[in-house]
Order: C-alpha cells, then structure tokens, then sequence
C-alpha cells in the first residue's frame, strides 16, 4: 500500500482524472462549499468522510454538474467542465451512483442495464453493449444469477450494485459514489466492497461515506469534509 500510494502521489503532480480548484458552490444564497480544492489521479481512489450537512453530497452534485457552483473550477482533465451542462458531462466521462440506489423498479436486473444504450446514442442494442453487461455481470455475479428479477424484487444490496453497474456501463473515467454503504447488511456490503475493489487502477473514484470504515478498505487516501470545508486526514 505504501508503495501504491506513492506511486499515486507521483502521477497526480504530472496529471490528474479530475481536479477542483477553490470551489464554492450551494443552493441559491446558501454557500454549502467553501474554496475546497482536491485533485484526483488516474486510477486513484479518494475516500471523502463527514457527517450529515458536511456538503458531502453537495460536492458530488457540484462534479456532475447538478449543483452549480458559484466560485472556482472543476477540471476533467484537462478540460474545464465548471460552465458545462449535467449531460454533457456524463457524455465526457463522470459517472454517478447516487444516495437512493436509483434503478428502474419496473424493469428487470437485465433490462435496467440494456436500456442505459440511450445515453450512447443508439436504439438498439449492439455487441459492445452486450460486452459491457457480461462485464457488469463478472464484477457482480449476484445480478447475474438475479438478472430476470425486478428491480423492485431486489434487496437493498442488489439495488446498490444495480445502480453502480449501471453508472458503470457507460465505462466512466471518474466514479462518483454517494453513501454506497447505507442501509446495507454486512454480507451485501462485503460483495459490494469485493467489486469495487476490483475497480481500483481501472477507474477514478470518489466515494463519500458518513463513516471512514469503508473508506479505509477503498481508499488509497481519504480526507474529511467538515462545515463544507475539506481536511486533510
């Protein structure tokens, strides 16, 4: 680990995934963020830890575009994403699993992967769409065995790796993961953790968590969001 983490640390002064730069941001006249700054390199995983108002939330809503911000720049490389609309930076490569597992309750395990074929652009599926769901399905065997259920059939632990293969079918540069482990039983939260550590050095994450236990398993650091304002650990 060590060693990883310096490695990280070399590659992040020669380039980053995703970078912000003295960000404020908030929602009307309320400023939830207050100049923070991180930078994210390719490959890492970045653990943000805090309580409940701590604008944990907030600052991933400000990555993906849903939040704007009112000072600062966010950078996707090296392209300056602060101006840019929410769609276009999914197209660009952010993806996002939100706090509330949002799938299609309607659909079944399958059909809430196949249809994310419209963010690509097409109306039918092709073979590298069905590449990616073999994909989801090797890093989550459970939505493989589950892949005929209903969303609405699934537990909260299937729900969640749902809604991450699902952000991940668009195969994202950077992962944004809100409250991953909420409400989850210990056995679901380990096959989650499994997955997402298969992950690490394939993708850039961000994981937001009330509690630093995950994030320690997760994380090649982590800091702390207190009073909208980012900690070092």
């Amino acid at each position: 680990m060590t060693v990883a983490r310096r490695t990280l640390t070399q590659s992040t002064k020669q380039r980053s995934a995703l970078e912000v730069r003295a960000l404020s941001a908030g929602y009307g006249r309320m400023t939830v963020l207050h100049d923070v700054s991180l930078r994210l390199a390719p490959g890492e995983s970045l653990g943000i830890f805090g309580p409940n108002g701590a604008g944990k939330s907030t600052l991933l809503g400000a990555m993906v575009g849903s939040v704007a911000a009112s000072r600062g720049d966010i950078m996707l490389g090296d392209t300056s994403i602060a101006r840019v609309p929410a769609h276009r930076r999914a197209a660009m490569g952010i993806g996002l699993v939100p706090e509330g597992r949002q799938i299609i309750d309607s659909l079944s395990v399958r059909a809430n992967l196949e249809v994310t074929i419209f963010s690509r652009g097409r109306l039918r599926l092709d073979r590298e769409h069905r590449a990616r769901i073999d994909e989801m399905f090797d890093l989550f065997p459970r939505l493989r065995e589950r892949q005929r259920h209903m969303g609405v059939q699934l537990s909260g632990g299937e729900r969640q790796m749902l809604a991450t293969a699902r952000a991940l079918m668009s195969r994202p540069a950077v992962l944004l993961l809100d409250e991953p482990s909420q409400g989850l039983s210990p056995s679901a939260l380990r096959e989650l953790v499994d997955a997402l550590r298969n992950l690490r050095g394939e993708r850039s994450m961000v994981v937001v968590e009330q509690e630093p236990t995950l994030l320690e398993a997760l994380s090649d650091r982590m800091m702390r969001l207190r009073m909208g304002r980012l900690e070092q650990r």
